[in-house]
């Protein structure tokens, strides 16, 4: 066998070296770029051939900034790996009760202060319906999610997550699984942006912590103190579940049945006291059903509440932190020796936290009804109302349990995500020092999103979650060929939710049908994305040199307009130049060394093949 000379190997690897740094670069612009366009034409109104192929340009010099990045050596990447006590070996220390407390805090999240209020207003009974509605599909889909994990068990598989039911049942190399687990990926990426919004807004809005603070006469030195201490918890407790998960799990299952344990307390002692204030008047309550349409509207209502919903799932993804057997919370008590097996009481504390989640989303959201108050266009809703109706020690009563609604959702969300992106990596979807990094692009993600519009990312992540768990619902039928003659699950119920989960998620589109077109562009860039994968190293690029080189074509022989906002307004825009003149730079610079790439890897396959 030839071995290649020095000369060869060094060329080579200063070339892919360049290209390590040029796809950084090019890759870092391309999002801000395809992020600014796509927020100038959800809001324009229309969109003119030229805007469309500005986007596909943007797009394709994305990807082939990550091919280039891709292309280096993993030897040569930069470890940027969790610290060595989050690599150490699970060990199962979670139970029933755990569980139970993971599923009812990511489910009571920082958005019912937002959506329950302003929706059962302007929604009234048909709101109550769309929330029962959303109870009975979430319900049903943590038994289809029961199910599947004990099938998958019996088959000897793994069960952690959703998309991994799918993977089970269709295979790792499956267009069906890819777009579930990126879609997941892009839903819960989503939701921690949104919460952190809330979460800015909240610290650093005067009317908000800051009046709170006020009201109870600290000096503007203490509610500065205050409100950058609450923001630096905020970020270590962050920090500390990112890094140091492994090493203090049991810590820190401890601080979440604590933490939802308040937030329940809190939650329905504040909703019995907020309906007492209107003495629990539900006149007018029924008053939108009497109207036509309310049918389409409760669809419509389903769809754009069930972000309040599917937090059940993180309870799955924590399959491999949880113990064989566990015992049952008081009914242990009462027979000694209770105990359930893993498959039985993770199903259990799924329908558990729906339940309970949803009689709280019910409770609160008839209390707000009752005091029949206006909410005056406030960001917090809930708090607005607490302090209006109820006084400074009701709306620091709220503050605080905003605050552990945040932590319990922003960071379950997050790692959810990042551990999405990382299974894409762990399944050969991209190299596997790219899936160490899935934490690092997860966060810069959000980072991106959160400068976004708040009402885009409750919908996105809405539409985006629908349509991975209406695969993952589906995927119950397609497991059973696997399953054999053992064991034959009903098809009736996975393919109702899975059915429905469509429905209501293409029920969005008449809440924002700019959040549709968006959501639906990134389930079919997440086909293409799987094909040029599937294509392999050499026919990436290759695919990916000709895709730059027909986008140049497009976006010089079409105008678009000009967008004068967004994160790239100071790149080119004080010289009057617009930034799709660097689009065109890049792609050309980009297209350029894939092009050389393939014909470097071409001729290192010929040398060392050769005999």
């Amino acid at each position: 066998m030839r071995v290649l000379s020095p000369r060869v190997r060094i060329a080579a690897l200063a070339l892919k070296t360049v290209g390590l740094v040029v796809g950084v670069l090019v890759a870092l612009f391309a999002l801000g770029y395809v992020y600014d366009e796509l927020t100038f034409l959800t809001g324009a109104g229309g969109a003119s051939v030229g805007d469309v192929l500005a986007v596909l340009a943007g797009v394709a010099l994305v990807f082939s900034g990550g091919a280039l990045i891709a292309q280096l050596p993993e030897s040569l990447f930069a470890r940027f790996r969790r610290l060595p006590h989050a690599a150490m070996r699970r060990r199962p220390v979670y139970g029933l009760g755990t569980m139970l407390s993971v599923g009812v805090g990511a489910t009571l999240g920082s958005p019912l202060f937002i959506l329950i209020p302003e929706n059962i207003l302007q929604y009234e009974f048909v709101s109550v319906l769309s929330l029962i509605l959303a109870t009975i599909l979430s319900v049903a889909m943590a038994k289809v999610y029961s199910d599947m994990y004990r099938t998958s068990k019996e088959l000897g598989l793994e069960g952690v997550g959703g998309p991994s039911f799918t993977k089970v049942a269709v295979g790792a190399r499956s267009v069906r699984y890819f777009v579930s687990r990126l879609s997941m990926w892009i839903s819960n990426t989503a939701l921690a942006a949104y919460t952190k919004i809330v979460f800015l807004i909240f610290v650093l809005d005067p009317q908000y912590l800051p009046s709170i603070l006020n009201a109870y006469g600290l000096t503007p030195f203490l509610v500065a103190v205050t409100t950058y201490t609450v923001a630096g918890t905020f970020v270590a407790w962050t920090i500390l579940n990112i890094l140091f998960e492994q090493r203090y799990l049991r810590i820190l299952g401890l601080f979440q049945i604590v933490l939802t344990s308040a937030l329940v307390v809190i939650l329905v002692y504040h909703s019995v006291v907020l309906g007492a204030t209107g003495a629990w008047n539900f006149s007018g309550l029924f008053g939108a059903t009497l109207g036509p349409g309310w049918v389409s509207a409760l669809v419509i209502n389903t769809g754009y509440l069930y972000l309040l919903f599917f937090g059940f799932q993180e309870i799955q993804s924590l399959e491999r932190d949880s113990i064989e057997r566990s015992k049952v919370p008081i009914l242990s008590w009462v027979k000694r020796g209770l105990t359930w097996e893993r498959t039985k009481y993770l199903g259990v504390a799924m329908v558990l936290s729906v339940v309970v989640a949803s009689l709280i989303n019910i409770l609160y959201g008839l209390a707000v009804y009752a005091s029949h108050a206006s909410l005056q266009g406030s960001a917090i809703p809930a708090l607005f109302l607490a302090g209006s109706l109820l006084g400074p020690s009701q709306e620091l009563l709220v503050a605080v349990a905003f605050l552990i609604a945040t932590v319990t959702t922003f960071v379950p969300a997050f790692l959810a995500a990042s551990r999405h992106l990382g299974s894409l990596g762990e399944d050969g979807y991209m190299p596997s020092s790219l899936a160490n990094l899935s934490w690092v692009f997860t966060l810069v993600a959000i980072l991106l999103l959160a400068v976004g519009n708040q009402d885009f990312l409750v919908n996105i992540t809405d539409f985006m979650v629908l349509i991975s768990l209406g695969i993952i619902s589906l995927s119950a039928i397609w497991l059973r060929r696997r399953s054999g003659p053992a064991r034959k699950t009903g098809r009736a119920l996975p393919l109702l939710v899975g059915l429905s989960c469509f429905v209501f998620g293409g029920a969005v589109y008449f809440v924002n049908p700019s959040v549709v077109v968006f959501g639906s562009m990134a389930v079919i860039f997440g086909y293409l994305i799987f094909d040029i994968i599937e294509l392999g190293t050499l026919g990436a690029q290759l695919f990916l040199a000709a895709f730059g080189f027909m986008s140049i074509f497009a976006m010089t022989a079409f105008r678009h307009t000009i967008y004068e906002g967004g994160i790239l307004k100071f790149v080119g825009k004080p010289a009057g130049i617009d930034p799709s003149v660097f689009v065109i730079w890049g792609l050309l610079l980009t297209s350029t060394l894939l092009a050389i790439n393939v014909l470097i890897d071409v001729r290192i396959l010929r040398r060392t093949s050769l005999t």
